[in-house]
């Protein structure tokens, strides 16, 4: 019996959480994510219910329920966030979780960074034991560009001597919260190190800038210098 007992055990924690079937829970997304811009909160933030499957609230279970992006066929793996949370991995161990209150989890603060179209989230529900009992996953949503919020180097200056213009010159971007292009802008002007770049009608979404260092810059070589940009209206 003891062996049995071990065997099990150990088949856990080789293959992970195991979802329970039969039992009489059944998930439900009574509230989908909306109103998603990158690197801020929803402005409709989810709420998941723990109902059995008669579809009746379960206002005595005790567990948590974990949130994870299921698809998002435009983006590679990108994480759901909390404010204030640190930033989760592909560890399911650090996905955002809530505890679940009279048979709901109402969840906050919840973002995604990465703009793009097709999104879905998965929400799975554990019970006291840290058996998982069940999943579900919400309707399709996009996370729209957002306001200017910051600049951004897209593309970083290499090749770097006194006097001679740059090998690679630096692309930089103008983003949201979420390091997002936003497109919309096209006049105002970038100051790198007190030096000014005007810029009027971009036919792009990030502006190049044609820099060299001055020639009374000694061993300014790759990676011994760094450059400062700041955009003015």
């Amino acid at each position: 019996m003891l062996v049995f007992v071990a065997r099990i055990i150990l088949s856990l924690v080789i293959i992970g959480p195991i979802e329970v079937t039969g039992w009489n829970i059944a998930l439900s997304v009574t509230t989908n994510p909306g109103g998603a811009f990158g690197g801020s909160k929803f402005l409709t933030q989810p709420v998941v219910a723990v109902n059995n499957k008669k579809g009746e609230l379960q206002q005595t279970i005790q567990g948590r329920i974990t949130v994870q992006i299921e698809s998002c066929p435009n983006c590679t793996y990108e994480p759901v966030w909390k404010e204030g949370e640190s930033m989760p991995t592909e560890d399911a161990d650090t996905f955002v979780s809530e505890s679940v209150e009279d048979g709901l989890v109402i969840f906050s603060g919840l973002g995604i960074d990465a703009a793009g179209e097709g999104y879905r989230l998965k929400f799975a529900f554990y019970d006291e034991h840290e058996l998982l009992m069940g999943t579900v996953v919400s309707e399709e949503f996009t996370v729209d560009v957002g306001e200017m919020f910051q600049l951004g180097v897209v593309t970083q200056p290499e090749t770097a001597y006194g006097g001679i213009v740059f090998g690679s010159q630096p692309v930089v971007g103008i983003q949201d919260r979420g390091g997002n292009i936003v497109k919309g802008v096209n006049i105002g002007m970038v100051r790198c190190n007190g030096y000014v770049h005007y810029f009027r009608n971009l036919s792009c979404w990030s502006l190049r800038l044609t820099l060299f260092l001055s020639p009374g810059v000694s061993g300014a070589s790759k990676g011994s210098d760094r450059l400062g940009f700041t955009m003015h209206g």
